[in-house]
């Protein structure tokens, strides 16, 4: 009995960190690919002021 009890805890434990690892992985490509989205946007508007001083 007691043996079970261990191993059944060891088991919630690591469950818990794997859990907590994906959720991890998740929201840091999520944040990955805003920050990406909002460089590209930068970017664009860069550009168009750099196409709009250029035909002045």
């Amino acid at each position: 009995m007691e043996l079970t009890a261990m191993f059944s805890s060891i088991g919630l434990c690591v469950g818990a960190i794997v859990a907590a690892a994906v959720i991890y992985f998740v929201v840091t490509a999520i944040k990955g690919k805003r920050a990406e989205r909002k460089e590209r946007t930068t970017l664009k508007q860069h550009r168009d002021q750099q196409s709009k001083r250029a035909r002045r």
